[in-house]
This record gives C-alpha cells, sequence and structure tokens, in this order.
C-alpha cells in the first residue's frame, strides 16, 4: 500500500524541513501491485526505488516530470482497469500541483507514517480516500 502525498514545505526555526503539513493524500488499496517496481529497474526511472519499506519524497521538478513518466507507463499497461487509472491520473494531477509550485510543495510517496482516519470526514465516504471510483 503506497500513500501519495502532497506536503507543503515547512522550516523549523533550525531551518530543517520537518514541519511540513500535509495538503492532500491519495490511497487505493491496490496501488501497491502497480507502483511498487523495484523488479523493474530497466523501465522505470522512480518506481523502481519504490518498494513497501521505505518512503521516497519527490522535491525537485526533474524527479517528478520523471515520476510522471513512469506513471505514463502503468496507465498503458493498466489501461482495462479504469479504477486505477484514474487513480494514477489523479497521482499526476498531485505531480503538476507540485511542479506549478515547487518552492512550496513536494509529493511524498510512503508505505506508512498516516493514520488513514486523518482524511475529512466531511468527504462522503466514496470520495474520502481517493476520487477514482468517480
Amino acid at each position: 500500500m503506497q500513500l501519495i502525498s502532497v506536503f507543503k514545505k515547512g522550516l523549523q526555526p533550525s531551518g530543517s524541513s520537518d514541519n511540513s503539513e500535509v495538503v492532500y493524500r491519495t490511497y487505493h488499496s491496490r496501488n501497491g501491485s502497480f507502483l511498487e517496481r523495484e523488479n523493474d529497474g530497466e523501465k522505470f526511472q522512480i518506481l523502481r526505488y519504490v518498494d513497501d519499506c521505505s518512503k521516497m519524497a519527490l522535491m525537485k521538478v526533474p524527479e517528478i516530470l520523471k515520476f510522471i513518466e513512469d506513471i505514463r507507463i502503468i496507465l498503458g499497461e493498466s489501461s482495462n482497469d479504469n479504477e486505477i487509472c484514474n487513480h494514477l491520473k489523479e497521482i499526476v494531477f498531485l505531480c503538476k500541483l507540485c511542479i506549478w509550485n515547487d518552492k512550496d510543495f513536494y509529493l511524498e510517496i510512503s508505505p506508512w507514517g498516516a493514520d488513514l482516519n486523518t482524511y475529512p470526514s466531511d468527504l462522503p465516504e466514496q470520495y474520502r480516500f481517493n476520487i477514482s471510483s468517480l
């Protein structure tokens, strides 16, 4: 399971960026099957480093663009699965948000570190974790 989160960069008095806050998060119960591609090193530039044991922060535009290219490959592989395709397109949107606001936001891919109950409770259940069911 991978959580894809957009964080707003924040600085602590020491100058470290440990005080970041979540702006948006998406999750799909099957996304690990599509995003954890450490065995496909020749095919993917970013996803080859995604696994179920560590998180990854994409803070620079070139690495986010590589991630988008990896997502494009997966979209081609999963064209018959509309739900996953919609989820992957949502991730591309988050990448674009980070690129448009590269001084303010960054993207994190993480298999842990978030309580799924942190999603806004005002959101209807079918849209809470992702928009893939639209």
